[in-house]
């Protein structure tokens, strides 16, 4: 997987005031989405203006698979976990009130802010979409009419993560719960799962991207995030 992590998809670095969260997604814990090898995803927003353009697409594919399976792979209400993979952080907050959010964001973005971030898409998602507590059916974003312009609004709020921490100051039960941080990818995976076996059985990627994978892995370079 290194190979898919040397070659950054932004033209330029950003500065350190770019701190940035580009995606999150909101999953149903429990549940089977049919085809995805995870659960049913209630939610999304993204802001990838700082990756390439021709590789925003693929981005946000990989960004939904591995989010799927990060979400697939908290079982623990009230737990959080993070990975870490060459100046990327990916977050997973497994909320008691029935779901479970994971965001992606740059390694510099603060911990406890994204995790406030993540509860309160979570605290959010459930005032909007109470129906969230029951059946949500299987098809991915059931409901994603009632919450996508709060949640793409949050994540614009949060990108300043000097300004977002005044809105995590109440969420001080988060300091309460389980941190796990994995170094890999592959640790944060269900037990024994292979990225390659998963590239290649998602439904998540489109074929144009399972070959961008295959190709970067030949030529030892890809975009960072996958």
């Amino acid at each position: 997987l290194d190979v898919l992590f040397r070659t950054p998809l932004r033209s330029a670095p950003d500065p350190p005031c770019g701190m940035k969260i580009l995606f999150s997604a909101v999953f149903k814990p429990g549940t089977e989405a049919p085809g995805k090898d995870g659960p049913v995803m209630l939610s999304q927003a993204a802001e990838l203006s700082s990756l390439g353009f021709f590789q925003r697409s693929t981005a946000k594919e990989v960004f939904v698979m591995f989010s799927r399976q990060f979400a697939k792979a908290s079982t623990e209400p009230g737990q959080r976990s993070s990975v870490r993979k060459d100046g990327y952080m990916s977050h997973v907050y497994h909320s008691p009130m029935g779901v479970v959010a994971v965001c992606f964001a740059d390694d510099e973005y603060p911990q406890r802010v994204a995790f406030g971030y993540l509860s309160k898409v979570c605290e959010d998602f459930v005032l909007a979409v109470p129906q969230s507590r029951g059946d949500c059916g299987t098809a991915d974003l059931p409901h994603e009419a009632l919450f996508a312009a709060n949640h793409q609004e949050l994540l614009v709020k949060f990108q300043d993560p000097g300004q977002a921490d005044q809105l995590t100051q109440i969420m001080a039960e988060l300091e309460k719960t389980k941190l796990v941080l994995h170094e890999t990818i592959e640790a944060a995976l269900e037990r024994g799962c292979k990225i390659e076996t998963l590239i290649n059985k998602s439904n998540d990627l489109s074929g144009s991207s399972k070959m961008f994978f295959k190709t970067a892995k030949k030529q030892n370079q890809c975009c960072t995030f996958m």
